[in-house]
């Protein structure tokens, strides 16, 4: 039944033999299958149907079976996106046996890790105040702008610029005092781009499977300590999406 469809939707590759169970058990998932070629096999499914508006969801749930998948097995994820032209077969030919050498030195490699990603922004209210109350200038021009309407455009420009100014060096000490905290913990660490303006942390760490419940009580004493300015968001395990690339084939092609 499966070798009959158009493209096969590839999720990641795991050790062949793999028991994904937690597969069965998340509800939520769509149907996959694996595909096994001597020491790999390939998480696969349909290609789902071509909907713009759908595109974030099935993003989600790409991310989510790979998730689920990291719970029973080493796991290298695929991109978003990623399908080959053709069914099972066509998956063990192009993708298991054409790559077999560099998918099995990435599962041999990342096998006793996974990703943990920490997120931290700060309660807006109270670092603005803090910053206020540093920074004379700052609070003597906000004084002024509750006070004048007629306050001239370039007064308003220096303000804001003060005040990111003083957010950017507040955030950059933050940053580096949370990741040294967290260092000690991980093999690699990844700074990704801020997703919000108040945001401090978006980092992606490495972290041993081992070593993932002390790995969440470092972060939760950090919470602990700074709740008053910070709101911290733990996620994962998941697949060492941050650390692994799996370059773009010859064989995969976009869905049309």
């Amino acid at each position: 039944m499966n070798d009959t469809q158009h493209n096969s939707w590839i999720y990641g590759v795991v050790p062949a033999g793999a028991s994904l169970k937690e597969l069965e058990r998340r509800p939520g998932l769509p149907e996959v299958w694996l595909v096994e070629t001597s020491d790999l096999a390939a998480i696969v499914g349909d290609e789902p149907a071509q909907d713009a508006s759908a595109t974030r969801e099935q993003a989600l749930v790409h991310a989510r079976v790979l998730e689920a998948a990291i719970v029973d097995a080493p796991v290298v994820p695929f991109r978003f996106g990623t399908v080959v032209a053709g069914g099972d077969e066509e998956v063990g030919t192009e993708l298991l046996k054409g790559y077999r050498d560099q998918l099995s030195q990435l599962l041999a490699r990342f096998e006793d890790y996974v990703q943990m990603t920490v997120k931290v922004s700060y309660h807006d209210d109270v670092v603005l105040q803090e910053i206020i109350e540093s920074q004379p200038e700052i609070a003597e021009l906000r004084e002024q702008a509750r006070g004048d309407e007629d306050l001239t455009r370039a007064v308003r420009i220096r303000l804001g610029e003060l005040i990111n100014a003083a957010l950017e060096q507040t955030r950059a000490l933050d940053a580096n005092d949370i990741l040294e905290e967290l260092r000690p913990e991980a093999a690699a660490v990844a700074a990704d781009p801020p997703e919000t303006e108040f945001m401090v942390v978006n980092a992606p760490l490495l972290i041993k499977r081992a070593r993932v419940q002390e790995f969440e009580a470092v972060v939760e004493r950090l919470a602990d300590e700074r709740e008053e300015r910070m709101h911290f968001t733990l996620l994962g395990p998941m697949p060492a999406f941050s650390f692994i690339d799996v370059q773009e084939p010859a064989w995969a092609s976009s869905p049309s």
